[in-house]
């Protein structure tokens, strides 16, 4: 039998060092990461601003971010739930939820930010990022450079700057994600992109703005107009229900109306709305302390009892055993 040199000996295993927990369970692009994070030594404790983009089934979450030795800090999000307040109650991970849920971080990040000067009151001219930063009034799916609009304008001071963090999302041309990042920039933050990441026309649409179309829900207008035009289809008018629901709600014909609204709306008043709901009052059950009993519904929770609480209920089975006996 020919000699074979074993490889993974006993000191290659004491030596092995695993992945980072979430990058073993598939959560977090470190590679990514690393480059997102990592501040030049002349910045000193500068922090470096992450625009934060995920996507779930149910909604879109935006928020700006900065790294720590102790852990991510989050200076503001936004949620596409949010929208609701604004008209919005069907969609809410479609393009143009994602777009408004970035502008809506943006606006409120700004307001945050001369929250913040005012309170230290500095001598400063860099007290009024929410107004001077207005620099696009309405969405138009051109590309924009606040920088370059700033400048223009004579502003002396630079925007906020802050990188796309798209986690674990393929950069593919139209996702969702840039749609939120294009909401931001819009808004008034300096986000290095390119405008090769948004949606383009065919080449037998010219003329036709597709940027814009995702942007105000004309692609979603569409397609419920050639549903509803479609006799095949006439028994299935549920399908747009939420949609209609939505529509009659705001008093808009169209989504694209609807859109326009919405966004007037966010740089109006971007400020999170406080929870008005009252606190639930959970008690245990007077039978069976195991059980609670909540709002609507009642669910198990176990308790710690001592050690002469147990004690206690070992003897106590102990006698029940042996009086069934008898």
């Amino acid at each position: 039998m020919p000699f074979v040199k074993i490889q993974k000996n006993n000191t290659y295993f004491k030596r092995f060092q695993v992945k980072f927990r979430r990058r073993r369970e598939g959560k977090t692009d470190y590679y990514q990461r690393k480059r997102l994070t990592t501040q030049r030594k002349n910045k000193y404790n500068t922090p470096k601003w992450r625009f934060v983009v995920r996507r779930t089934n149910q909604r879109i979450i935006c928020q700006v971010v900065w790294s720590t030795i102790s852990g991510d800090k989050v200076k503001t999000s936004a949620d596409s739930f949010e929208l609701k307040r604004f008209g919005v109650t069907a969609g809410l991970t479609n393009y143009a939820s994602a777009y408004a849920t970035g502008l809506l971080c943006a606006r409120r990040l700004l307001s945050v930010l001369d929250e913040e000067y005012k309170a230290k009151n500095f001598k400063d001219p860099r007290c009024n990022f929410s107004k001077d930063f207005s620099l696009v009034a309405e969405a138009t799916g051109e590309h924009v450079d606040i920088a370059e609009l700033a400048e223009k304008k004579g502003i002396e001071y630079r925007p906020f700057t802050c990188f796309l963090d798209l986690g674990l999302a393929r950069a593919t041309v139209g996702n969702r994600v840039f749609a939120a990042l294009k909401g931001a920039v819009d808004g008034g933050l300096n986000i290095p992109h390119s405008d090769s990441i948004f949606p383009k026309s065919k080449k037998e649409e010219k003329g036709t703005n597709a940027l814009k179309e995702r942007i105000f829900g004309s692609h979603v207008q569409k397609y419920m107009t050639a549903f509803a035009a479609d006799k095949d289809r006439s028994g299935n008018d549920h399908q747009f229900t939420q949609w209609k629901k939505c529509l009659d709600a705001a008093k808009v014909k169209t989504v694209e109306e609807l859109y326009k609204k919405v966004h007037a709306e966010i740089r109006k008043n971007p400020t999170k709305a406080k929870r008005t709901d009252k606190p639930i009052k959970f008690q245990r059950d007077a039978k069976n302390k195991n059980i609670v009993n909540g709002a609507k519904k009642a669910f198990r929770r176990d308790y710690k009892i001592t050690r002469e609480q147990r004690r206690q209920n070992v003897q106590k089975k102990i006698a029940d055993y042996f009086a069934k006996r008898r």
